[in-house]
């Protein structure tokens, strides 16, 4: 008798499916959607929910099957003409690419041989504001979301204070300059260390996220969730001026994240910390353990190396992190293989990947890759298909519009 009174006392849960209204907790293995194509899953804009509720797609579920992206840097391809920036966002969407970063620092015409307008700096002097730039950005955010696409935009550049540039804010703080970048950075220490500089910087950043897109009902940057993937203070901050892995400022980044979250409420954009000069830079233990940073990117020109990309994956899981290997490049008659190489590894640890740099005309001596260099656009392009078919290591809902 005894199999007999289990059966009978698991017979009123078999009643207890029911069929769940449109948007309401449901249990997906006994619960029937009321609307024809509902289904019951974790909804895609909160990942990390358990609770599951009628959605009216898969497009709108959280996929079982994490699938990582591709995507690509062209630092100025808001300054392209019209023209030759929508052609490189439409060579970059049929080749599987997902996401776009720039940065907003001043550009001259013409440069690396683009056909681009030049344009100056958000600030000249250091608060008072020129939106010249954030209008070419206007553009391109309508661009990007036209094609499916999304947008990644670094506020500054570190290496606009008085290394390959000199911006406003070398000329307020007195910050020494270098006339060769490439063998040693100047010591900006100042601009990360001195409280009025930081105050000035959060001031800028709050600038630009109130600026107001024409293209999308004149609301401000700060909402445009259906074009914009992540905002990043800086692009590489503090880079040059590490020791080891000590920074002059460790907390400058998370309090300059903390200054865009408290701007930016719609948290299907992510705050990014913008990356390192190389691996070990990029992963701070101060970027994981701040709370207002989403997602922890990743730049290395070192070589290809997915023990450490997985090791990066690990420890974002540790501190409930994502990590973007968000810059890499290769140069030279080893470009293809450089790519392929870099682009297999990010691929293996199902991260993520930005290539340094697409822009419209390549550069093979340099990190510019266009369509006119066979092999490494071939290399490109077929790891990012390979990307957007693999598991990932985490989900990126926020891609969705």
């Amino acid at each position: 008798m005894k199999p007999i009174r289990i059966l009978l006392a698991l017979l009123p849960l078999a009643t207890m499916a029911k069929t769940v209204p449109d948007w309401q907790v449901c249990n997906s293995t006994s619960d029937t959607c009321a609307s024809k194509g509902w289904m019951c899953c974790v909804a895609a804009d909160t990942p990390h929910s358990k609770t599951k509720t009628c959605r009216s797609g898969a497009s709108q579920c959280l996929s079982s099957v994490p699938k990582s992206f591709a995507g690509a840097n062209s630092y100025f391809l808001h300054t392209l003409v019209d023209s030759d920036r929508r052609e490189v966002l439409d060579k970059l969407k049929a080749s599987g690419f997902k996401t776009v970063r720039i940065f907003l620092s001043r550009t001259g015409a013409n440069t690396k041989g683009a056909n681009n307008v030049g344009v100056n700096d958000v600030e000249n002097p250091v608060g008072q504001y020129d939106d010249s730039i954030l209008k070419l950005v206007d553009k391109l955010i309508r661009d990007c979301y036209d094609r499916n696409m999304k947008l990644i935009i670094a506020f500054h550049d570190r290496w606009s204070l008085g290394c390959w540039d000199t911006d406003a804010y070398v000329t307020k703080y007195n910050l020494p300059t270098t006339t060769s970048c490439q063998q040693h950075a100047n010591i900006a220490n100042d601009f990360y260390t001195r409280g009025d500089a930081q105050a000035d910087f959060d001031k800028r950043i709050q600038h630009i996220l109130a600026h107001r897109n024409p293209y999308f009902n004149n609301r401000p940057w700060s909402e445009l969730s259906e074009a914009i993937l992540g905002f990043e203070p800086q692009n590489e901050s503090q880079g040059g001026l590490e020791s080891g892995t000590a920074m002059p400022n460790p907390q400058w980044l998370c309090n300059r994240a903390k200054t865009i979250r408290n701007a930016v409420s719609n948290r299907k954009i992510l705050v990014m910390s913008g990356g390192g000069t190389n691996y070990g830079v990029s992963q701070l233990s101060e970027y994981f353990r701040c709370p207002a940073l989403d997602v922890v990117a990743i730049h290395s020109y070192e070589g290809a190396n997915a023990d450490k990309l997985k090791a990066a994956v690990q420890l974002a899981n540790v501190h409930k992190k994502r990590v973007l290997f968000e810059e890499f490049g290769a140069s030279g008659s080893n470009k293809a293989s450089g790519l392929a190489a870099y682009t297999a590894a990010a691929n293996a640890a199902g991260v993520p990947w930005m290539v340094w740099q697409v822009l419209k005309p390549s550069n093979h001596g340099d990190f510019e890759t266009w369509t006119d260099e066979k092999d490494a656009w071939a290399a490109l392009t077929n790891a990012a298909r390979q990307s957007n078919a693999r598991k990932g290591a985490w989900s990126w809902p926020e891609l969705n519009k």
